[in-house]
């Protein structure tokens, strides 16, 4: 009890966050001051991202007008006003928090955020995604490699060692492109279908000398019954009593023994890569000069009638391809 008569008493002050930063506030603190209560000497930055703020989203704090950094330390009493991100208001590079952008506008995004990871590749981003990536690898991946964080998940942007982040505030996946676009202004480094929507790979045109139309082949689809070429003898049946001469890329016939895996001819190796005859032939025909493909996963794209629905879909959140 004798504790409890004698603990000081917190101060407070007076925060007011603007514009889209109010969405991380309960909603009667949105717009408007309110004070806020607490212990001790704590830095601006622990009492904005207790509020709900992650440090990602702000770009000035300004305590009693005069802006301060992330570390600086209220003692209570003061007037505490809070800035997103400035895209089109120039801040003296003295005042602002974030740290400088990065050179390359690259990506890393969150388990949640598949969709918008193809439309940033089929925009020309490079942009990481895998539905298993856990909290600490997408950290790790961000600050090794230099990447933008795009995530929903506020705690995830609270981390400390995330130093290049965003929050999206929609939920559409086309929205949450308009944002990105918008708040990293990259609108005029879009290099549509330049990259790949499945693997993020760089896409180039297709070389037709290896995209040819699958024609029917008989020595292919028929081996046992293609002509012997010159100099190589003449296929002929076994004689009667004569052992059998087996290949040994083939299964054994039922009854025979397994051979054991070390003298057994290994399997003929998948391709990696599409190329010759995996392109239809009407493909070819209608739209051989626009062929490309990814030259990590071997994807082949081609104009077909879902890009007229894709340009339309993008054109309704202003984005044009």
């Amino acid at each position: 009890m004798a504790s409890l008569l004698h603990r000081s008493p917190q101060s407070t002050c007076e925060f007011r966050f603007y514009e889209e930063l109010g969405d991380f506030l309960a909603p009667a603190r949105r717009k408007r001051s309110f004070l806020h209560a607490f212990d001790g000497t704590p830095s601006v930055k622990d009492r904005i991202e207790s509020l709900g703020v992650p440090h990602t989203e702000v770009d000035l704090i300004l305590v009693d007008g005069e802006p301060v950094p992330f570390s600086h330390r209220l003692t209570g009493g003061e007037r505490v006003a809070v800035y997103p991100m400035f895209e089109r208001f120039e801040l003296g590079e003295a005042n602002r928090l974030r740290p400088a952008p990065l050179r390359e506008a690259r990506f890393v995004l969150d388990v949640h955020l598949g969709r918008l990871a193809s439309y940033l590749r089929l925009l020309g981003f490079d942009a990481l995604y895998r539905n298993d990536y856990g909290d600490d690898e997408l950290e790790r991946i961000s600050r090794a490699q230099h990447r933008i964080l795009l995530s929903r998940d506020t705690g995830l942007l609270k981390r400390s060692a995330v130093t290049h982040g965003a929050f999206l505030h929609a939920t559409d996946p086309r929205r949450q492109l308009r944002e990105v676009l918008d708040r990293f202004q990259l609108d005029s480094r879009v290099a549509p279908f330049t990259r790949c929507a499945r693997c993020n790979g760089k896409v180039e045109a297709l070389d037709m000398s290896m995209a040819q139309p699958d024609e029917h082949d008989p020595d292919r689809d028929h081996p046992d019954e293609r002509e012997p070429p010159p100099g190589e003898p003449e296929r002929r049946d076994p004689d009667p009593g004569e052992p059998e001469r087996r290949d040994p890329g083939r299964a054994p016939p039922a009854g025979d023994p397994v051979l054991p895996p070390d003298i057994r001819d290994p399997p003929p190796p998948k391709p990696e890569k599409q190329g010759r005859n995996d392109v239809p032939a009407n493909v070819l025909s209608g739209h051989g000069a626009t062929l490309s493909r990814c030259g990590d996963c071997g994807q082949i794209y081609w104009p077909g009638s879902h890009l007229a629905r894709l340009r339309q879909r993008l054109a309704e959140v202003g984005v044009s391809i």
